[in-house]
């Protein structure tokens, strides 16, 4: 008998009831690592869906998952926000001055004080000197989130102040942000724990690395997850002053995956048609992301 259906971890597969099969493997999604036996599993890969092997699955092919349950409203934690400038601090043991500073800063620092009052109401004094981003006014110790809109607040900020958008054509199709690291800091260590968090909790899909930069070492994070990017352009268009971002192409594009997913079903001989007309109501009455898999 083959059983196709959305899993116990929410991936589209078929599964082979009766094929015996027992030795579990292995597949990472994101940051969220998932445990199965043997199945077949739909796979988006070179603009094509097909049925895979789980234990074949290479890195870059994206499964389908069936987005049961969605964020409830999400509420700006400004806070986050001084978390992200508070991260990265220094004590000048002549001066006895204690400053917070952003590494490596490529962008202006007087936009970002302008952008900080403005969008965000953070009165701080920020100033580039030598190859650090001096912030002063910051009166706080950076923690780190665990509840969801604290770390959606938290990461949100960090793509504002480490990534810079297309100001061409506004248009979002991933959030992303290079954090430069300093020998002392675990930045990288809590960020991955945030991230596990988030996938493993509420299936939400942020993928990171760490990449070596002659001497420095950068921390990478990225996210095409359609929930994740919904709600920060949300949150951009409402805050951040002269910023109008879509998600006209991404939404399309991801419309037309849905589209062949529907046309690669109904065109499958071999899949149950009792199996079949359910997964087809499913995807007409539920949202679906197309998560890559590493």
């Amino acid at each position: 008998m083959v059983v196709f259906w959305f899993d116990e971890h929410h991936l589209l597969s078929l599964d082979f009831m009766d094929w015996g099969y027992s030795k579990e493997y292995s597949l990472c999604l994101s940051w969220c690592q998932i445990l199965s036996k043997d199945k077949g599993v739909l796979v988006y890969n070179k603009r094509q869906w097909r049925i895979i092997h789980l234990k074949e699955i290479s890195e870059g092919m994206q499964a389908c998952y069936l987005q049961e349950k969605k964020i409830s409203d999400y509420e700006f934690n400004k806070s986050m926000f001084e978390n992200v400038l508070a991260l990265f601090q220094w004590f000048n043991e002549e001066t006895w001055e204690k400053y917070h500073y952003l590494p490596f800063y490529s962008k202006s620092a007087e936009s970002l004080e302008k952008d900080l009052k403005d969008s965000f109401w953070i009165e701080a004094n920020i100033s580039k000197e030598a190859q650090w981003t001096y912030i002063r006014w910051i009166n706080k110790t950076y923690s780190f989130p665990d509840e969801l809109s604290d770390i959606l607040s938290f990461i949100f900020s960090l793509v504002v102040v480490y990534w810079r958008f297309d100001e061409k054509w506004w248009e979002v199709s991933a959030i992303r942000a290079h954090i430069p690291l300093v020998w002392w800091s675990r930045i990288d260590e809590e960020m991955d724990s945030c991230i596990k968090l988030l996938s493993e909790k509420y299936w939400i899909f942020i993928a990171s690395q760490r990449v070596q930069n002659w001497n420095k070492t950068i921390y990478q994070f990225a996210s095409n997850d359609r929930e994740v990017l919904k709600l920060f352009v949300g949150w951009m268009n409402l805050y951040a002053n002269n910023i109008a971002l879509k998600l006209d192409s991404y939404l399309k594009k991801q419309d037309e995956i849905k589209q062949q997913l529907v046309e690669f079903i109904e065109s499958e001989n071999d899949l149950n048609i009792n199996w079949k007309d359910g997964v087809l109501k499913m995807l007409g009455s539920h949202d679906v992301k197309f998560i890559k898999c590493l």
